[in-house]
Parts: structure tokens; sequence; C-alpha cells
């Protein structure tokens, strides 16, 4: 279980920004299916969803099935296997706890690694989101999760569903929600591993939900929401890619 744990946590952390809100979580069955609700197309997106200049920094408040904060910073890039990756650092009671890996582009985000003791690498690295932004287009992925000298097979699909104001004690802020299903078929069955993510333009995700199902364990659903953030200025952006929403 606790390899299941570190994958989990690694596959959603994320950079988040900076304002102040709260959105009702209701029971985990509304939290998978809530259908999409828009009365209006949202804007074309003007900064990046994921910043990612080295020193920008992110506190997080942990909810649900975790307490305290966590603290993210971009600390530098990494070459793997040709990918120029962007490595975020993390710290739990001001002690390193685990490191995350992605490659970040105009056409997507892609998650290459996470984790500390336990960590994990998605082989090839899983897309998050891709250009051009539509809303209900699903980004799938086929490949392996690999941790302990083993490499499990596992699909995921991500969608873009709606745009929502949240709110979290950093403040309030009108988000692109995207929803992202991760199953890895393990020798026990398989585990899932539903997340939403809230991305803020320019800032990151301001808050992210996750819920944890594992063969033979009980559900387990966890939450970060953003505290403060401090992100450092942003390179000029292409006229089109990821950052544009047809």
């Amino acid at each position: 279980m606790r390899a299941l744990t570190a994958l989990t946590l690694g596959l959603l952390l994320l950079p988040v920004g900076c304002k102040n809100v709260r959105v009702a979580s209701g029971s985990d069955d509304k939290f998978i299916h809530t259908p999409r609700e828009l009365n209006a197309p949202p804007p074309p997106l003007e900064k990046t969803l994921f910043p990612t200049t080295i020193g920008s920094k992110w506190v997080y408040r942990l909810a649900e099935g975790e307490t305290g904060q966590e603290t993210i910073m971009v600390t530098g890039t990494r070459q793997i296997d040709g990918t120029k990756a962007i490595v975020l650092s993390s710290k739990r009671v001001g002690q390193p706890d685990r490191e995350e890996l992605y490659e970040i582009t105009e056409e997507q985000i892609k998650q290459l690694s996470a984790g500390g003791q336990d960590k994990v690498t998605l082989k090839p690295p899983m897309p998050l989101i891709q250009a051009p932004l539509a809303f209900d287009a699903v980004v799938s992925w086929q490949g392996g999760v690999a941790m302990r000298g083993s490499l499990v097979p596992s699909t995921s699909k991500s969608r873009l569903r709606s745009v929502e104001q949240v709110v979290v004690p950093a403040g309030t802020y009108t988000t692109y929600r995207v929803d992202t299903n991760l199953e890895a078929q393990l020798k026990e069955g398989p585990a899932r591993f539903w997340t939403t993510r809230w991305f803020a333009p320019g800032i990151g995700p301001v808050k992210i939900r996750y819920i944890v199902s594992a063969p033979g364990q009980p559900d387990h659903a966890f939450m970060k929401e953003l505290v403060s953030c401090d992100i450092k200025p942003l390179p000029v952006l292409p006229a089109r890619g990821l950052y544009e929403l047809r």
C-alpha cells in the first residue's frame, strides 16, 4: 500500500498560484461523475496553466486524508532520455519530501516521474493537457508505471470539463477544471486514481482533489488547497499552442 500511496501523491502534485475560494466537495460519486455545466464559452487563456520559472513557489494546505502544509518550488531542469524536464521539489515540516518531473511545451503538459523513497516513473511520459484545448476532448495514454524494479501496465484519460470559480485560502479564482482517471493493473487487481485539478491561468492548479481505489483497501480521498505563492515572471508566450482554447 505504501507504493500505491507514493504513486498517488506523485501523480497529483502540481504548482499553484495566489488569491481566495471554496468549492463544495460533495460525495465521492459526485466528484467523479459531475457533468459539465457551462453558461457561456470561457475566454481564451492569456497565460500558461503551469508556471515553470525557476524559483517559483507554492504553499498548499492539506485536507481530507492529510493534514499540515506542503511547499513546492521549481528548482531547475533535467535532461531525461532527451527530454527537458522541469524539476519540482517539495517540503513538509521543513524537510525535503519528494521530487516531480514534468515536460511542459506549447503543445502539452506531461508527467515523467514523482516520489521520494518510493519513486515512480511513467513510461512513456503521461500527458495531462494537450493543445488545442477543447471542452470534453479526451487525452488518452497507455504505458507503464515503473516502481521498485517492476513495470505495471497502466492507462489514463484526462478531460477538460468546465470553467469553475474556486475558493481556497489564497483567494477566489476562475479556473479550468481537468479530470484525470489513471488505472494501474496490479497483480491483486486494478488500482484506480481519480484526480481533479482546478487550473488558474498564470498561476497553476489552485486546488487538487484525488481519490485512491486499491484492491482490498477502502477508497481514500485527499485534497490540496492553495495558501500562498510567489510566482516569478513568466516568459513571453507563443501566439498559438497549449494556452489557446478553441
